[in-house]
């Protein structure tokens, strides 16, 4: 057997009478690996998938599916909504403590809410989440601990958690596969079960004077990792769907930049070169030939383009002693390159991840293009319910990334207010609009 190897000396190729294989490149790995680890001074983390690497292997599949991208940013877009705003806590239908303190931390609380930072807090997060299953968000108090200053979202890329689940390894950049004890800035992170408890005794204690403390990583609800979340799409990567919604495009293309466009196929008879350009008419080949493909030049003119629809070619042709001769021929020729079949297969995996992240393809349009198979005909109805189950289905995501701004509020105000989404959502005609603004 013939063996190919790198430079480094992996094998690349393998060939022999029978078998041909080939060394097939690393796709995503494992988003967990709790053997894998690293240190930071005397602290250990663990590595988030193989080599370290999960986020920067996950951006690149999401940066290459187009399909993928546009799911996130929809479930970042429609989770976030029109902002969220502060309100007085109800019971009975009723609010509760509406005195002039609570009246003024509601206000507090909205001109927060309001602004860039607490947009920016929460379109990261949901960015964060859905792409990595895992955000990471940041408390910085000011110098006597009394208030949170800031509230932050660091980029998960750069974000790792030790193994005792109580600090955070926050790094700038990631040109080595292990963060640099040197640049990592490493943070006391808030007790995962109760962090508003863990928050009390480090308050009590004096602790958080100018400080800054990670807020428990925010993980993909449904993932059982101990660390690290997987995102929902990672399924359609897993079982082949993404490959295959990356596939279809670049084998289209290749198609058709190596095709022969070529519709027909006229077929003139060797006769008729001889008998309409005689040679004895032209002084020499050159000015014969020049003067052929002029005719062929006005022939091609004549028939083709918008303007000549429908019109007549007339030739005449000899027939005798049943056959013909000196007849012309034009015969279609077929394409093939048939991309319907492919069209329906690219249409099946963009319905699949849309599926895995609980979307319905309707109402991002697919439900036309993947037909019975999208599970919709992409009607008005279709797209509008479609576009409600999305902002119901996001409720817990929607509370996660709320948890941190909650206990910023508590800290800073010494209320506990009520959070809610604004959405718009889409009605129907017969309640006499088409629009209406709720809050959840």
């Amino acid at each position: 057997m013939d063996v190919l190897y790198d430079r480094e000396g992996t094998p690349l190729a393998f060939a022999s009478e029978r078998i041909f294989a080939v060394t097939k490149a690393k796709g995503l790995s494992a988003s967990e690996d709790p053997r894998e680890s690293f240190w930071i001074g005397k602290r250990e983390f663990v590595s988030w998938g193989e080599g370290n690497r999960y986020p920067d292997e996950a951006v690149r599949i999401i940066g290459s599916t187009g399909v993928l991208s546009t799911a996130i940013g929809f479930k970042t877009r429609t989770s976030f909504g029109q902002g969220v705003v502060a309100c007085l806590p109800e019971a009975g239908g009723r609010p509760l403590g509406a005195d002039s303190t609570m009246a003024a931390a509601v206000t507090e609380a909205n001109e927060w809410l309001q602004g860039y930072e607490a947009r920016q807090f929460i379109a990261c997060g949901f960015r964060d989440l859905f792409k990595f299953g895992n955000c990471f968000p940041l408390l910085y108090f000011n110098r006597d601990g009394s208030r949170v200053a800031r509230l932050i979202l660091r980029n998960a890329r750069h974000c790792r958690v030790s193994r005792d689940k109580g600090w955070l390894c926050v790094f700038p950049n990631f040109d080595s596969q292990m963060p640099d004890e040197g640049s990592a800035q490493v943070i006391r992170m808030l007790d995962e079960d109760d962090p508003f408890y863990d928050l009390e005794v480090m308050r009590e204690r004096g602790e958080l004077a100018g400080r800054v403390v990670a807020f428990p990583r925010i993980k993909n609800y449904y993932s059982n990792n101990d660390f690290y979340g997987i995102p929902d799409w990672d399924a359609a990567y897993r079982s082949g769907w993404v490959d295959v919604a990356k596939k279809i495009p670049r084998f289209l293309e290749r198609s058709y930049a190596n095709a022969m466009s070529l519709m027909w196929h006229i077929q003139i008879p060797a006769s008729f070169w001889t008998e309409r350009f005689p040679k004895n008419d032209y002084k020499t080949k050159e000015e014969r030939q020049a003067a052929i493909d002029e005719y062929v030049d006005q022939l091609e003119e004549n028939l083709c383009g918008d303007e000549n629809v429908s019109k007549s070619l007339i030739t005449s042709y000899t027939s005798g002693a049943g056959r013909e001769a000196d007849k012309w021929s034009i015969e279609r020729l077929k394409n093939e390159i048939d991309a319907s079949e492919r069209l329906s297969t690219s249409a099946a995996a963009n319905s699949e991840i849309l599926f895995s992240m609980m979307i319905n393809p309707s109402v991002l349009g697919a439900g036309m293009p993947g037909g019975a198979y999208a599970g919709g005909a992409g009607s008005g109805s279709d797209i509008r319910e479609s576009f409600l189950v999305s902002v119901i289905t996001t409720y817990i995501e929607k509370q996660q990334v709320l948890d941190p701004i909650r206990m910023m509020l508590e800290f800073n105000l010494g209320v506990g207010l009520d959070l809610r989404y604004r959405e718009t959502i889409l009605t129907t005609l017969n309640t006499g609009q088409a629009v209406e603004e709720v809050e959840s």
